[in-house]
């Protein structure tokens, strides 16, 4: 009986996951992990918390989807992948990136980091994650502008730290004159540092 159940729940509900895992992440962005928990979460959301456990397992695997949804869907909006490889496009970036609708996305994506950093064994995927795409992400770029390989790693964690901090900055303060003009210094500094990529 019990599996029939289960089956029953999967037949209603697969054909809408993505919507449930839009409605689920709305929820987080307003609500913050804090004091998440998955029955008033599955209350809210109009489902079951059977459902809920069923699509997402756990609550640390229902963070790290939220996650990976939320991220997706800003790197959609700043337009990063459609744009050619260049460290000329990271003022592009920064600017789609970090406009004032995609800052409850920001508010969340640290609150999530501080949480796997003092809890790793919960979050340890999204943690690697995170790390994985943006170094990666940022190693092409630095490459495509002719960035040794060996040097790659080491300039884009730069790149990312510098960019992560002004992110947090931003958050912080809400001194967005003060954080864009920090992030087109950083360019210039940047640009300086492509000089030497040959010598």
């Amino acid at each position: 009986m019990a599996a029939e159940h289960i089956d029953g729940r999967q037949l209603r509900y697969q054909h809408r996951r993505p919507e449930l895992l839009d409605d689920v992440a709305a929820y987080v962005l307003e609500h913050g992990l804090a004091d998440l928990a998955m029955r008033p979460l599955a209350t809210a959301v109009g489902v079951s918390h059977g459902t809920l456990l069923h699509h997402f397992g756990s609550k640390e695997n229902l963070v790290t989807e939220v996650i990976q949804r939320l991220r997706t869907r800003m790197a959609d909006a700043a337009d990063v992948t459609s744009s050619p490889n260049s460290t000329g496009n990271l003022a592009y970036w920064w600017q789609r990136s970090t406009a004032s609708q995609h800052l409850p996305v920001y508010r969340l994506l640290f609150e999530v980091y501080a949480q796997a950093v003092r809890q790793p064994e919960r979050y340890g995927h999204y943690l690697q994650q995170v790390v994985h795409d943006s170094l990666k992400l940022m190693e092409s770029l630095v490459e495509a502008e002719g960035c040794p390989p060996a040097r790659a790693t080491l300039v884009a964690s730069v790149i990312v730290a510098q960019a992560r901090g002004l992110q947090l900055d931003l958050l912080a303060t809400g001194d967005r004159e003060r954080v864009d003009r920090s992030f087109a210094l950083f360019l210039d500094m940047l640009t300086m540092l492509k000089h030497t990529w040959h010598q």
